[in-house]
């Protein structure tokens, strides 16, 4: 606590000296942008196709995933309903199944998961590779020094405010599919 506190004065020190500080050659009309990255990626006419077919893939494996639910609550209702007409053994072995049904739904959904979010994470790699040198571009062009990504929430991003005006996102969004227009019809790439 004691830690925490010493940083926080720390921190206040600081932010005060900079309000008192004049603004410096090195600061002074420098333009800061921020940008959502991955909703720019999924924004774009590529990433909603490519996103369109992601879903699309792994479709099966969700109805798959509904199909063992809906069995495990069967065998959950058929253990319920037979409480007083089931032996001992019966009950034994329904909940014996439930509970091995239920472990293997359980895998089965971290392993579909973890699928979903590899492909998706490609599909964030293969149009974000292509929309890094837009965003130079659009940078450099409209005398930005720096622009900063907002795509996850406080505390893994830094950035605590930003003016609407300061956000490129739709810009880029909008440079990205007239660059790569014939991109929209290319296919998701495909993992095993």
């Amino acid at each position: 606590m004691k830690k925490l506190s010493a940083l926080l004065v720390a921190l206040l020190c600081t932010a005060a000296l900079w309000a008192q500080a004049p603004a410096t050659a090195s600061t002074a009309g420098q333009k800061v942008g921020v940008i959502n990255i991955q909703q720019a990626i999924l924004a774009t006419t590529e990433g909603k196709a490519a996103e369109a077919a992601l879903t699309a893939r792994f479709q099966p494996k969700r109805a798959e995933l509904e199909k063992s639910n809906q069995d495990i609550l069967a065998l959950q209702q058929k253990l319920k309903a037979g409480g007083n007409t089931l032996s001992a053994t019966a009950k034994s072995d329904l909940t014996e199944q439930i509970t091995t049904k239920q472990r293997d739904l359980q895998r089965a959904a971290e392993d579909a998961q973890s699928d979903y979010q590899q492909a998706q994470g490609q599909l964030v790699n293969q149009v974000g590779s292509k929309m890094m040198p837009i965003i130079t571009k659009y940078a450099q062009d409209h005398g930005y020094s720096v622009i900063l990504d907002i795509s996850f929430p406080w505390p893994q991003n830094p950035v605590l405010f930003a003016n609407d005006s300061a956000n490129v996102t739709n810009d880029i969004v909008k440079l990205y599919d007239q660059a790569h227009p014939s991109s929209a019809s290319a296919p998701a790439s495909k993992t095993p």
